[in-house]
């Protein structure tokens, strides 16, 4: 049996045909030094005056070729690891595989291909996530005039809202920067193209909220210079394709909300030069699927959020008997039943989990299932399945994976839209909050 034994570990190590298999500089050797060396014997800091990023600096002092109990990596790495002179120095010590293979690769010549720099798995990932980084708007702030400091003064007092302490937010973005952040929302319903003439003298303006105003097009002609505007927010406001033209040339506009606008397929012509745009919020619009994919087709970057259709359960239409036509005092109890006969959806939950006020019926969140045991197990722990559920009104059951039964549904309410949008855009952050 240990001859057995023995056999099988030689041909592992060794082959099949009794040498012992060439060490692959690229999958046992790099990713060893990247990750251990090359941030003490690097481009950055060369400790002790050595250095493993390239084939010069290694073998120069470090490496001996086919030497390996001459080499110095060899000597330190295999020091005891309480030695005070081990390599690396921090950190656990390498492996015993890693140091076999390098000892191996350096008495077989310690080959290292043509060329090749080595960099430390730090920088390599840096670079990698700036090669997948999307471009960003180059913004230039402007020197803060006395116009621009008049202009958001005017915002500030209110002026013309007719409403004691009525104004909008008007200050600067952050600490240290002379962006402007401006919010209409809280006094939206008393805003009109008037009251946002001051904004064309804002030439910092970066993000805006208009929702809720009484705004048109004339109003968003105030903003069309804004070149700094990254952020733009339009919902709830009567703005159409026309009115869509003015903003047209913000062409460093990175996120437009277009919720319950009359905004349709045709007014996405307007933001086919935006570049930087990467999120276009489209619910309850006149935007289509089709036209988020010629968006999309044009800016790749683009995600165009249209929502989600509420599930609609209609009762089926009785067959027509030929039947004598009933009396009147007939016809009542029928209605009754018909009104029955319609099946509403009736959330779970009776607060709202992201607000915890009282439940709006209409603004609902549907989880559809295959069957009532799938339906119990979610009931049961609904966050340990959420993290399947990839959206409302799912075709697969989210635990089986199986085809839903329309009839078995788990219904989350919410108080508003905006809550809803909230938990759809990060389910497991508010399940916890679901209760009955």
């Amino acid at each position: 049996m240990r001859k057995i034994i023995t056999f099988i570990i030689s041909v592992v190590f060794l082959g099949l045909n009794g040498r012992a298999e060439k060490v692959d500089f690229a999958k046992s050797i790099q990713g060893v030094f990247e990750a251990r060396c090359i941030d003490c014997h690097g481009p950055k800091k060369q400790k002790a005056d050595l250095r493993l990023d390239s084939e010069k600096g290694a073998l120069a002092e470090v490496v001996k070729p086919g030497k390996s109990g001459e080499s110095k990596l060899y000597k330190y790495i295999s020091l005891p690891a309480d030695h005070e002179d081990i390599m690396p120095p921090k950190g656990d010590p390498l492996t015993k595989v890693q140091i076999a293979s390098i000892k191996q690769w350096i008495d077989e010549g310690a080959n290292w291909p043509k060329e090749l720099v080595l960099i430390s798995s730090k920088d390599r990932a840096a670079a990698e996530a700036d090669a997948n980084k999307l471009p960003e708007p180059e913004i230039k702030e402007s020197p803060v005039s006395d116009t621009e400091k008049a202009a958001i003064a005017s915002l500030i007092s209110g002026e013309g809202l007719g409403e004691k302490f009525s104004a909008p937010l008007v200050m600067a973005l952050a600490q240290n920067t002379k962006l402007i952040y401006a919010n209409f929302r809280l006094v939206g319903k008393n805003v009109n193209d008037e009251h946002l003439a001051p904004l064309a003298e804002i030439q910092n303006l970066s993000e805006l909220d208009l929702a809720n105003t009484q705004i048109t097009a004339v109003g968003l002609g105030h903003i069309k210079g804004s070149k700094n505007l990254t952020k733009l927010s339009l919902a709830n406001t009567s703005i159409d394709d026309a009115a869509l033209k003015q903003i047209e040339g913000l062409t460093n506009l990175m996120s437009l909300n277009l919720y319950n606008t009359k905004v349709t397929d045709a007014g996405l012509a307007s933001l086919m030069n935006m570049k930087y745009l990467r999120k276009v919020y489209a619910w309850q619009s006149g935007i289509t699927e089709k036209g988020a994919a010629e968006l999309k087709k044009a800016l790749p970057n683009v995600d165009v959020n249209l929502g989600f259709k509420l599930a609609k359960v209609e009762a089926k239409k009785e067959e027509k008997k030929e039947t004598p036509k009933p009396k009147k005092e007939e016809t009542k109890p029928e209605k009754k039943e018909e009104k029955k006969a319609d099946v509403k959806l009736v959330s779970f939950n009776k607060k709202c989990p992201v607000s915890s006020k009282d439940v709006d019926p209409t603004k609902l969140f549907s989880i559809n299932f295959c069957c009532g045991n799938c339906l119990a197990d979610f009931t049961k722990a609904p966050a340990n399945h959420i993290a399947k559920v990839k959206g409302p009104d799912n075709k697969k059951c989210p635990i089986s994976g199986k085809d839903i039964d329309a009839s078995k549904q788990f219904v989350i309410g919410f108080c508003c839209g905006n809550c809803l949008a909230s938990f759809t855009k990060a389910p497991a952050k508010h399940i916890a909050k679901v209760k009955k």
